[in-house]
């Protein structure tokens, strides 16, 4: 079977859980394709199509869901694969959105998975995953990849009745209320201008040289994790950096 998964990914959760089910499909004998939606502008054919990001603020970032809507072609039945990680699962609805865009695409949605990773987000009020709880997530994350590939022949067609109108105005909420937040980080004097944070930027939107961030900021929070010395601060405040897997 030929496999291909895209994914966006701020700061790796969503990428490492991409690319576990690379690995698991690999064993199992397939030809996979791993691809950051970043560096892809097009689909080509295949037998089973992975989609999987982050949620942010209930639903998939504006990103992956334009990303879907403008770069996956119609199909006639392609099996497809929707995942996303999130800090908590209450409200983690990114599956149903994109669920819903690919079947009216002509796709046969076969499984979809919420994994509950290490929080990356936890400026203002929201505090980082304890570490001990970041392994048992990762831990837990590869396990359920695991089942939900053993489970796949006993996965019948899914359907999405819900109308994610209300889903969707989550992401273009959060889109906008980004580009405000975002004029809060700053690049402070400890820079070593190496310029990680604009190379990696998903939209462009960082100066390094000027210190300086524009107004098209999707708070994926990747500039500040990233930083190789955490010379990134928001309203003023430096940030613990979240490394996947450490």
């Amino acid at each position: 079977m030929n496999v291909a998964i895209f994914y966006f990914s701020g700061t790796g959760n969503t990428r490492m859980t991409a690319d576990t089910y690379a690995d698991l499909f690999r064993r199992a004998g397939h030809q996979v394709t791993t691809s950051s939606m970043e560096d892809c502008d097009q689909v080509g054919e295949c037998d089973l199509i992975l989609i999987g990001g982050p949620i942010y603020a209930g639903n998939m970032p504006d990103y992956v869901i334009q990303w879907v809507r403008k770069t996956v072609p119609p199909s006639q039945g392609t099996k497809a694969i929707i995942f996303t990680t999130s800090a908590g699962l209450a409200n983690a609805h990114g599956v149903r959105s994109i669920g819903k865009k690919l079947v009216r695409k002509g796709y046969r949605v076969i499984d979809t998975q919420t994994y509950e990773m290490p929080r990356n987000f936890y400026i203002d009020k929201y505090a980082p995953t304890p570490k001990e709880e970041q392994r048992q997530q990762l831990t837990r994350m590869i396990s359920q990849v695991g089942e939900s590939l053993t489970n796949l022949k006993e996965t019948g067609e899914m359907t999405f009745p819900e109308n994610v109108l209300g889903i969707d105005l989550l992401a273009d909420v959060f889109r906008i209320m980004a580009k405000s937040m975002g004029h809060n980080f700053h690049i402070d004097d400890s820079c070593v201008g190496c310029g990680k944070c604009e190379k990696n930027c998903p939209k462009a939107n960082i100066r390094h040289a000027e210190k300086r961030y524009g107004s098209s900021c999707m708070m994926c929070t990747r500039c500040i994790h990233g930083c190789p010395v955490n010379a990134i601060s928001y309203k003023g405040k430096k940030i613990e950096q979240y490394k996947v897997g450490n």
